[in-house]
């Protein structure tokens, strides 16, 4: 597995990963932003378009923190140094499984916006404990 993220990243993951993180945790503000419309705290479109948008972008963030996910397990693994890195992303991983579950179920729609503030907190925490290092040529 690691030698194919080295493939499609060109020997680049650490980049590549940190792109997309940064991607994630940008959908994720958005998001914050798409929910508070939505519940008509923040009176700038339709709460119909404001959700639909939400759960569209739902979608693209679920995608990319799998792929990302998979890149560092396969690139970095476990290691010691990043353990609130790693917990973080971990709990991420469940709060986004369970914030699925209760979607798809349709019942317990009133814990969503306490799963989708957690789960923006889990991403933030992820990515300051690794992606500025990186982004300040320090990896």
């Amino acid at each position: 597995m690691e030698d194919l993220v080295y493939d499609i990243t060109r020997g680049n993951p650490s980049s590549v990963k940190t792109v997309l993180a940064s991607v994630v945790l940008a959908l994720a503000v958005y998001q914050l932003l798409l929910a508070a419309i939505g519940y008509r705290k923040l009176p700038l479109i339709s709460a119909r378009a404001a959700f639909f948008t939400h759960r569209a972008s739902g979608d693209a963030i679920a995608v990319l923190v799998v792929v990302v996910a998979l890149m560092c397990l396969a690139v970095f693994g476990f290691e010691g140094d990043y353990a609130l890195h790693i917990a973080a992303a971990l709990g991420a991983l469940c709060v986004l499984a369970v914030k699925i579950f209760v979607i798809r179920s349709g019942k317990g729609g009133q814990l969503l916006p306490y799963l989708g503030t957690l789960l923006f907190l889990l991403l933030a925490v992820t990515w300051f404990t690794v992606a500025p290092d990186f982004l300040a040529g320090e990896d």
